[in-house]
Parts: structure tokens; sequence; C-alpha cells
């Protein structure tokens, strides 16, 4: 495999599998990280590119397929990092989410790292290159609130419900939303709060797989997709996890903004019963889980901070890929 090239001013939606990692490099100095994975995805593309800072990670929500990762990275000591951001998250009562509260409240008490709560609507980082990170939700209401609790237009708070919700622009302008896991219920109090969610870049929450509570998926995903009017969609999935894609959810995207492309890390098993035979010579060099296995379907996904056209993998070849190899193609 070719050296990968050194990123500089580039946001990378990592194949982690079954899980999401998103990277914000705005510069030599400063790399940005919200979510983690579950697995060691993230370390990987770290030591590929040569990272041993992080600034800031930022954690959705407390499933274990956005946090999973980030124990190991602060026990090993690969990177230093200066500080984690999350929500608390009473309802949650599983062992992943137990170990990483240890460890950030021991790593915070011997002040090798900040921990802080209270990501809410409101919070902004600023970055090199005129780059900027915006915290779009959970409103304080409904983070206040939290999981378990009732909204007051009647829905029950879940954990997906107060996921975070993270806007990267440059310029001013929107580049990409970053939902996390946002349901029906987080997506109503953002379009009551008049909350601006318009950009370039949709990375789809929950894998586009259905949104949890009383919200249909069809309903969830045309109001999602009308507000955010997207040029490019993201799927991270892992192949023969949940069966995402949900092909609701792509057709949705096909009548709400027919001009967008798809993109998924892996392969879904909705597009193709079968891998590839040979390796995928459309795919960036960058770190994807998906690639020993001949999984990959768009793997780790890279867009120029200021060259919306240049993404990877380009779209020529990726398309030539998808149609040798997925015959029941959902985004074709």
């Amino acid at each position: 495999m070719n050296t990968p090239v050194q990123l500089r001013r580039h946001l990378c939606f990592l194949d982690v599998g079954h899980g999401n990692s998103t990277v914000l490099i705005a510069g030599e100095e400063s790399v940005v990280v919200v979510d983690v994975g579950r697995q060691s995805a993230l370390s990987e593309f770290l030591l590929q590119q040569g990272v041993t800072h992080i600034d800031s990670i930022y954690l959705s929500h407390s499933d274990a397929d956005h946090i999973g990762a980030l124990t190991g990275i602060i026990a090993t000591r690969q990177v230093s990092i200066g500080r984690v951001c999350l929500n608390s998250d009473a309802s949650k009562d599983t062992k992943i989410w137990e170990d990483l509260v240890c460890v950030l409240n021991d790593a915070r008490k011997a002040s090798s790292l900040e921990a802080s709560l209270g990501l809410v609507a409101g919070e902004t980082k600023e970055l090199p290159g005129d780059v900027c990170l915006r915290v779009l939700g959970p409103s304080l209401y409904l983070a206040t609130k939290g999981a378990g609790s009732k909204h007051r237009s009647g829905g029950r708070i879940q954990t997906n419900s107060i996921s975070a919700v993270i806007s990267i622009t440059v310029g001013g302008t929107t580049l990409a939303l970053l939902p996390g896991d946002l349901d029906g219920v987080g997506l109503a109090d953002l379009m009551e709060n008049g909350t601006d969610i318009r950009a370039s870049v949709l990375v789809y929450p929950h894998h586009g797989g259905r949104p949890g509570g009383s919200t249909e998926l069809g309903v969830y995903a045309r109001a999602l997709l009308g507000a955010v009017n997207p040029k490019l969609v993201v799927f991270s999935i892992g192949r023969g996890r949940y069966a995402t894609p949900n092909p609701e959810t792509v057709l949705a995207i096909r009548e709400t903004v027919p001009d967008a492309r798809i993109v998924c890390t892996q392969l879904s098993e909705h597009c193709a019963r079968e891998l590839p035979d040979q390796p995928a010579t459309h795919l960036s060099q960058l770190f994807a889980r998906g690639r020993a296995g001949k999984a990959c379907c768009g793997g780790t996904v890279v867009v120029p901070l200021d060259d919306l056209a240049a993404i990877l993998p380009k779209a020529t070849p990726h398309g030539e890929f998808i149609r040798t190899n997925a015959p029941t193609a959902l985004c074709s």
C-alpha cells in the first residue's frame, strides 16, 4: 500500500465498522475528534497520520459504538488529549459507559486531561483557518431534563434524544452536520427552537436505521433531509450489523434531495449479497476498518475543508465499483 497523504485541512469520516468517528484536521497542530467508534480504527488512523495530540474530543452520546474506543486510547497514552466534552446520561447502565466515566474521572484528578459536562447548544470552538465547531443541540432544556424523562411535547426523552448535534463551518459557511444518533424528539426540539441545520455534508443519524421512539422512519427522514438539504450523505455502517442503511431511508434521500451523493463506509448487504473478489482500487489509502476483509464501499470518506469537489473516494471510480460489485445498490 502506498503511503497515504498527510492531511492538513480535512474532515474525515472514518470507516470504523458499525459506529461513528469523525476527525477534523484544521492545521498541523489542530485536531478535533467527534465520537471515537468502538474498536481501534481511530487509533489506527491517528497512528497513520502521525497525530500525537488531540485538542478536543466530543462524545455525542453514551452509546458504545460512539464511545467504546476512548478508554483504550486514554490508557495506552498513544496521544495526549486536551479535553473531553460530553453530557451525563443517568439512564445508561452499561459497563462501557461506567468504565469510561471512571477513567475520565481518574484522568481529570491526575490533571492529564480536562473533562467537561454541558455539551449543549451554544458551545463553539474556533479553530485555525476560519474553521469553527458549533454545538447546535441538545437544547439546555433537553440536556437538563435528561434521558428517561418526558419532553414538554409529551414524547419520551431517550439517550438518542440528547445526542449532541455538531456543525463544522468554514469561512462562516456550514460544511458538515454531525447529528450522532439524533431521534425524532431531538429533531423536533431543534426545529421548535428554529435551529438552522443546513449543511453540505450530512452524516446520517443512527447509521440510516430507524430513529427510535414513535417517529416513523419516512417522516423523520424527510423532515431531517428537508432541513439539512445536503449535497453528500454519509452512512457510517458495518456490514452485517443491523442491516443498515434502511432502504426506506435511502428512498427518502432520493425523493427529498435527488441530486445528493450517497456514500456508505462499508458495503451493505442490501446492495450486495457477496463481497468483491478483488481489492477495491477506488479507496483512498487512509485506514478503513473494512479494507482487509474487502467489505468497504466508500471506506474512510475525506472532505477537504476548502474544496467540496475533491471528496475521496472520487465519484467516478466509486460509481464504477458500485456498478460492478453492488447489483442491488440502494444508492443507484
